[in-house]
């Protein structure tokens, strides 16, 4: 299993570095944007029992108006959702709409989501890649640090997270699996007609970050900031980033992998600018693949603006 496991891993890696290429370190982006999404309490929606939980309220767009607050929640799973922030997403947010992004093999490993009463939940499955679940295991962690040393060991720039996440985001936009988790969270948004939606994946990050970053798109937010508000979940995955460190580093003991690898519990800048490239590469921009590929109208776009933004 685990030499049949590896050769997958291999070929993914392999046609995934070919697409993507060495990717350099991009810039941190300009103070206007970190001034809009650095602040932690301003986006946290306080709960204690869900990873990288925050909102999109607050953010400005090019227009002048604001996206409103408590109304587009973004977190990781909902699998130990504790009564008490079942209390607080009802009586504070007045949650409507539950969007859960995980893909089967997700669901079946860790779990359905708490059903809070009252709440409408959809559900459209996306899987990263074929490994991903996989790699959450010992097995799996184990073979990510085989690969990441003969990664290593061929080109120092290489990054084994680099090639598995921007891949998997690539695959979002190529897809017909992505394609239509993007026209499902949209219909429910649209759907929802200004009601709180709550959006996740497993760690709030990946799929969810995408969508985040087309739903900021579509109500007006300059992209600066939209990138800005994705890499904050380092802010928020803080804890899980250094644990996962520490164990790699104790398990290797190399600086270089165990930073590379601890990135399974974060994002990197260049991850979702490799989307905007797909995007741009396939597309024409951004627009384009929301209007003709995605199917939103111009009614659907003003619609959700005129919900969502203040």
């Amino acid at each position: 299993m685990k030499k049949m496991t590896s050769l997958c891993l291999a070929l993914f890696l392999v046609m995934t570095m070919v697409l993507v290429g060495v990717v350099p370190a991009f810039a941190v982006t300009g103070a206007q944007a970190n001034a809009q999404a650095n602040a932690y309490d301003r986006h946290s929606i306080g709960l204690t029992s869900v990873e990288n939980a925050r909102e999109l309220g607050g953010y400005r767009t090019k227009d002048g108006r604001t996206v409103r607050f408590g109304k587009l929640l973004r977190t990781g799973e909902l699998t130990d959702l504790s009564a008490a922030d079942q209390k607080k997403l009802v009586d504070r947010y007045h949650l409507k709409k539950v969007v859960d992004l995980r893909s089967d093999l997700d669901v079946s490993m860790n779990g359905e989501d708490v059903k809070v009463p009252g709440v409408e939940y959809s559900r459209y499955p996306f899987q990263l890649s074929p490994i991903s679940t996989y790699l959450q295991s010992t097995a799996g962690l184990e073979l990510a640090i085989d690969t990441a040393r003969e990664l290593a060991a061929r080109d120092s720039h290489l990054s084994f997270t680099n090639a598995y996440f921007e891949g998997g985001y690539m695959s979002i936009y190529t897809s017909k699996d992505g394609l239509a988790m993007v026209r499902g969270f949209f219909d429910e948004l649209l759907d929802a007609n200004g009601d709180t939606v709550l959006f996740h994946c497993s760690a709030g990050k990946d799929r969810t970050g995408n969508l985040a970053m087309l739903l900021l798109e579509v109500l007006g937010v300059d992209r600066k900031t939209i990138i800005e508000d994705y890499a904050l979940t380092n802010v928020y995955m803080a804890d899980s980033l250094q644990s996962s460190y520490d164990r790699i580093y104790e398990l290797t003991g190399s600086d270089a992998i165990a930073k590379d690898l601890s990135y399974f519990n974060g994002v990197r800048r260049s991850w979702i600018r490799r989307s905007y490239e797909t995007i741009e590469r396939n597309y024409g921009s951004v627009n384009n693949y929301l209007t003709k590929k995605v199917g939103l109208s111009k009614k659907d776009i003003r619609k959700l603006q005129k919900a969502y933004l203040e």
